[in-house]
């Protein structure tokens, strides 16, 4: 079932999660690069945050972008927790699926629902562990990479660290593929482990990362 969302709170969570962070108008406007004047027209409620600054806000309070935009949500932000004894580490499992080929539609945090996965720490070695988030890879682009359809993808949100493997929104589909970065000439490389779909070379601003693959778990092995 989908949340319950109720539009006039927004203002009254942006002033709740200020109030329990201890944090002033002007700090979060410092912190999200959002101008002073449009943070107090949101906390005052006199316009409603688009997606984008909703998500910077959240993101800055460390609070659910579900929870701050109205929905009937838990307030705090899913993260991943560790067991030291086990070596086990417990990350969100979202339903946004990754297209390992044509292209999945991006899902907004409005229609993001969050389970619980169950990982090895060693995977996530030298990996900021709070970044982590797994989702399950649709299509075979991959294969060549032995990312097959139904497995599942582990990816470090936010991490640009070389070429590699990348979730990334390319024209609002959501997908797994092999990223070379060229800085010289401000263009990235998307690239299919598959000789059936050809790369596509682009300008940077055309690609959004969404984050870095750090491994993944084959369907038939969880």
């Amino acid at each position: 079932m989908k949340p319950e969302y109720n539009k006039n709170m927004v203002s009254e969570r942006l002033n709740i999660a200020l109030k329990k962070r201890e944090m002033t108008q002007t700090e979060l406007a410092d912190l999200t690069g959002i101008n002073f004047s449009t943070i107090s027209s949101y906390v005052s409620g006199r316009f409603e945050p688009k997606r984008t600054p909703l998500l910077e806000m959240a993101k800055v309070l460390r609070v659910s972008p579900a929870w701050l935009a109205g929905f009937d949500v838990g307030m705090e932000e899913e993260v991943p927790s560790y067991d030291s004894s086990s070596g086990i580490l417990t990350i969100p499992f979202i339903n946004q699926k990754l297209s390992a080929g044509v292209g999945e539609n991006y899902l907004s945090s409005d229609d993001i629902s969050i389970r619980k996965i169950d990982i090895l720490s060693s995977m996530a070695r030298g990996i900021d562990k709070s970044t982590l988030v797994a989702a399950e890879v649709i299509g075979d682009s991959m294969i060549e990479e032995k990312i097959y359809s139904g497995d599942i993808a582990v990816f470090s949100k936010g991490m640009i660290r070389g070429s590699g493997i990348y979730v990334i929104n390319y024209g609002g589909d959501v997908l797994v593929k092999k990223i070379l970065f060229d800085s010289m000439e401000n263009k990235v490389t998307i690239i299919s482990a598959n000789k059936d779909y050809p790369p596509k070379t682009t300008d940077s601003d055309c690609v959004s990362i969404i984050g870095k693959v750090i491994g993944w778990i084959h369907l038939e092995n969880y």
